[in-house]
């Protein structure tokens, strides 16, 4: 096989037996693997693998962990650390009798998934600070950089209206310890949805929007408190109403929006990805890229995905050790595609976006919904392969027929490595 093959390591579409049926059509998969121990979480489940994907076991989101607040529900996000081995699942909670809720910080030290044994961290507004009574959290996102855990979230108000958006820095050494948490955050009141850039080292890179022709760039340094931003011309694109019907009329863009859902450093290279709306000679909602010069902030091109046939959105990303650029996201709409999950590469052999299918769904949804976001991590210990989660309907248009994938890929040339390390 020539070594520039795009290829599939592992592509897997959970049963129902590994998510206890509690799927949705806002499926939100995140993932995260250490060897062959692999861990997932959705908008209502979470589920585990101790053999590289060949069996899981459903782990219950509501009771594997001590109640909360109001209770769980619903967004989740899990990352692996390699520097220190640790496993992270961030959980959000419901609202409790004073209008807040929490998320939790839990963690696992080692392949340690055969059990349950988690330790934590909960936040709420009021705890972090005083001014901040009665508000709550939604809309996670977390990252790595050197030696920091970084994690952003709205915060919205008990009328449920925006109120700031607020990044956390975390030290990892105090996190692997189990130690009294000493932690850094810092807020905005203008820009909201807030992405990390994955791939990060000495400095956090995160980005917003200011309008439909403007992003905002965001720096932390590991060593600083110190955030500076720049603002950072792009081309106009439109948001709006969504609509992408595939074959059977269904939209499955009815809740999409223009939030940014993936960004990535790399190789002195800042890249930021959102689902934009038709517009000019793009038919169907497609996905914008900025690539910024981490130096100088200069943009350096705009490669979006896009087609005169169907509808790209929801897009993630992440870098490899090398550098490269591997992606998540959907496609469908038009006559022929349901919306289906795609897995996407930018490297040497490349030279732009090449993408391929990991399945096609067999019908939409009944009710419009779809998203809000799906993860791409590193793959570890290689470090030189992607995984992926997504999800497609099968065999029906319920939130019972939500089937979430799990993908690792990359290119041939990294097969004997993915071999070589697969025992581990």
């Amino acid at each position: 096989m020539p070594p520039g093959d795009f290829v599939f390591f592992r592509n897997i579409g959970l049963n129902d037996r590994a998510t206890s049926l509690q799927t949705s059509q806002v499926g939100e998969p995140s993932l995260a693997n250490n060897g062959r121990q692999i861990y997932m979480t959705g908008n209502w489940y979470a589920t585990k693998s101790l053999d590289n994907g060949s069996s899981w076991q459903y782990v219950s989101p509501f009771t594997t962990l001590p109640s909360a607040a109001g209770g769980f529900c619903c967004d989740q996000l899990t990352h692996y650390d390699r520097s220190r081995d640790l496993l992270f699942w961030l959980l959000q909670y419901i609202r409790g009798s004073n209008n807040e809720n929490i998320f939790r910080i839990a963690i696992k030290s080692g392949p340690t998934l055969q059990n349950n044994s988690w330790y934590w961290y909960n936040f709420s507004p009021s705890g972090v600070t005083s001014s901040w009574a009665g508000l709550w959290f939604d809309y996670p996102d977390m990252a790595l950089s050197n030696n920091y855990l970084w994690v952003t979230f709205n915060v919205f108000n008990s009328s449920n209206l925006w109120q700031r958006a607020v990044v956390f820095k975390f030290p990892l050494d105090t996190l692997a310890t189990g130690g009294s948490l000493n932690y850094s955050y810092w807020s905005t009141t203008n820009n909201g949805s807030l992405r990390l850039t994955q791939g990060a080292g000495n400095t956090m890179y995160w980005v917003s929007h200011n309008n439909a022709s403007q992003v905002r760039l965001f720096s932390w340094p590991e060593n600083s408190n110190n955030i500076t931003f720049w603002n950072i011309n792009v081309n106009t694109w439109s948001g709006g109403s969504y609509s992408a019907p595939g074959p059977d009329g269904r939209n499955w863009l009815g809740r999409a929006d223009a939030r940014i859902t993936g960004a990535w450093v790399a190789n002195n290279v800042i890249g930021a990805m959102w689902t934009a709306n038709s517009r000019g000679s793009r038919p169907f909602p497609h996905i914008r890229v900025v690539r910024i010069n981490e130096i100088s902030k200069a943009v350096i091109d705009q490669p979006d995905l896009w087609s005169g046939s169907a509808a790209w959105a929801y897009p993630a990303a992440c870098p490899n050790d090398r550098g490269h650029v591997g992606a998540t996201m959907f496609y469908g709409g038009g006559s022929q595609y349901y919306p289906s999950h795609v897995v996407s590469l930018w490297d040497d052999y490349s030279n732009g976006w090449q993408s391929l299918f990991t399945r096609k769904s067999t019908n939409g949804p009944n009710n419009g919904r779809w998203g809000d976001y799906i993860n791409c991590r590193r793959h570890f210990p290689d470090g030189l392969t992607w995984i992926a989660s997504g999800f497609t309907l099968q065999g029906g248009t319920a939130a019972s027929n939500v089937d979430p994938q799990y993908v690792h890929f990359g290119r041939s040339r990294d097969q004997p490595t993915v071999n070589r390390l697969s025992t581990i």
